[in-house]
């Protein structure tokens, strides 16, 4: 599971402002079955540096973003 992870290809489907936006996003995706992963999360927790990118796999990128679009997420 961990070299899958390290060989998986990341989307950034959303580049959002804050942590709190990033996380409804990721509740969103998930309850799809989505796997989600936030890149800058620590960074936005610990020092407000304003953006946090929301990936997904490859595979699933064009599920995430209909459903995000769909939802008026994006």
């Amino acid at each position: 599971m961990e070299n899958e992870q390290k060989n998986m290809e990341l989307v950034t489907v959303a580049d959002v402002n804050n942590l709190y936006e990033a996380s409804m996003l990721k509740d969103v995706l998930e309850a799809a079955g989505i796997t989600v992963f936030l890149q800058n999360e620590m960074a936005e927790q610990l020092y407000n540096v304003g953006g946090v990118l929301v990936q997904v796999p490859a595979t699933e990128a064009e599920k995430a973003r209909q459903l995000l679009i769909e939802g008026g997420h994006v």
